[in-house]
């Protein structure tokens, strides 16, 4: 369906009513579930929770049906037992209330004719009543600047970046992990089956969003392959669009068709979409943090030569073959920035062309910073990746991790040519206080416009 924009208002909505709400449960992911939610991250909202059998939920009155309620809504989301959907959206059809999340499982995704049928009843009122319903069995609709979330109970920061996902679980999952990076959220919408509204009609939404920047896609399948061929290729022109495709080999497909329903198509048909429309492709959801990450961080590259800093003679070889897989060069530096360099760092164990493999300078934060502005100003240099193994400062002073990361913000935020900084930040595991350094000094380069990375393959990839 072309995107009607009476729907919008299910994403800043005046009022929600939730049907199937009871306080008899305390699971998380029940209507009574996303009321306390809503609650707790400071919904301004009016919310109306709906069941005949009780008359207050989470402290709130209930309500019979939706006839009952004393206003419009703007949303309905339904957390009924599947077989009592259908009702509930002739009830949405009698009361006018079109914008529908159906968490709802146990449709076309259970594989029994049972649920296929009770699927086609639902597209069929649907479609009838002109119902907009994001579902069945899914998570529905996130907007944490306005306190709606589904998928957490705790806050989440609001910023430019979309996900649309048919996984309810890889939404959960994506979000706090990517948070954890300093990325924030426009959207998040799981949509499950996609019965009626499909990922298509959240992109085209996306695209015009003027709070959105940047777009990820988790796809099983899809209902109109040559509509989301011709959106995502416009899209790209002013957003960029990740996208994680899932059944992809026979095992997979298997999977998507007993989680959402979906047929996943054929490998060669998803190629050839990768290659036509300038989807950014990826196939993990911490491969799919890191686009984000540096599509909403990073400056425009002006060429691909990348220097690397690191210590250890057998790690620089290792990066310098990742590199080139990425299609990266690593080039020798020049004569100058080599010579500058060698008059500071000891030259024993040490080497000064490209990766700069210098141990002695990543365990000393002065001369650290040092050499970042040297090799930053050289010409043949379009981008630089510090792989830094954080447990090597113990022995620099209390606050050498703090420098450190000074010295990589002043780079990213004072270098005239601003050339991307990304940093690889690695501790041995075992000390817990380092690995809360480790997550502090993340989240500020973060802040800072530096791509920060938990290894360096997944670096060189993002950058490529």
């Amino acid at each position: 369906m072309a995107w009607d924009r009476g729907f919008e208002a299910a994403f800043d909505p005046r009022a929600v009513a939730v049907v199937g709400a009871s306080d008899t449960s305390r699971a998380r992911f029940q209507g009574a579930g996303f009321i306390r939610n809503f609650l707790q991250l400071g919904f301004k909202g009016r919310i109306y929770p709906v069941n005949s059998e009780v008359s207050e939920v989470a402290g709130l009155k209930a309500y019979p049906g939706l006839r009952s309620l004393p206003g419009p809504v703007d949303l309905v989301i339904v957390s009924v037992p599947a077989a009592q959907v259908p009702g509930v959206l002739e009830e949405c059809v009698a009361v006018g209330a079109r914008n529908v999340h159906v968490y709802t499982a146990g449709f076309s995704e259970s594989g029994r004719e049972e649920g296929r049928l009770l699927e086609q009843r639902v597209r069929e009122i649907s479609l009838r009543g002109g119902l907009r319903v994001v579902g069945p069995n899914c998570m529905g609709i996130n907007v944490p600047r306005v306190g709606m979330m589904t998928l957490l109970p705790r806050p989440v920061s609001s910023g430019p970046v979309a996900f649309v996902s048919q996984s309810g679980g890889h939404a959960m999952n994506l979000v706090p992990y990517a948070a954890s990076f300093g990325i924030g959220f426009s959207k998040v919408i799981s949509y499950g089956n996609g019965t009626v509204m499909d990922s298509t009609d959240f992109l085209e939404y996306l695209a015009a969003d003027p709070e959105t920047r940047i777009i990820g896609l988790y796809l099983e399948g899809v209902s109109d392959g040559r509509r989301l061929l011709e959106l995502v290729r416009e899209t790209n022109r002013t957003k960029p669009v990740v996208v994680w495709k899932g059944g992809m080999t026979d095992t997979g497909a298997r999977a998507a068709a007993s989680h959402t329903g979906s047929l996943a198509g054929s490998q060669a048909v998803w190629e050839a979409f990768f290659s036509q429309s300038g989807a950014v492709r990826v196939n993990s959801l911490e491969e799919m943090a890191d686009m984000m990450l540096s599509f909403l961080v990073l400056p425009p590259l002006s060429g691909n030569r990348v220097a690397v800093f690191l210590g250890g003679g057998g790690h620089s070889v290792t990066t310098a073959d990742f590199s080139a897989r990425e299609g990266m060069e690593v080039p020798r530096l020049g004569e100058k920035t080599r010579r500058e360099l060698g008059a500071f760092i000891p030259l024993a164990g040490t080497s000064v062309n490209n990766p700069v493999d210098c141990e002695q300078a990543m365990r000393a934060p002065e001369m650290f910073e040092r050499m970042l502005k040297v090799v930053a100003a050289d010409p043949v240099v379009d981008a630089l990746v510090v792989d830094h193994q954080l447990d090597v400062l113990q022995g620099a002073g209390p606050d050498a991790i703090q420098r450190v990361g000074r010295a990589m913000v002043e780079l990213a935020t004072g270098d005239a040519s601003r050339k991307p900084l990304l940093a690889v930040l690695e501790t041995w595991g075992a000390d817990p206080a380092m690995n809360r350094e480790r997550a502090r000094l993340q989240k500020e380069l973060g802040q800072a416009g530096i791509g920060v990375y938990r290894t360096f393959p997944r670096a060189c990839r993002a950058l490529s």
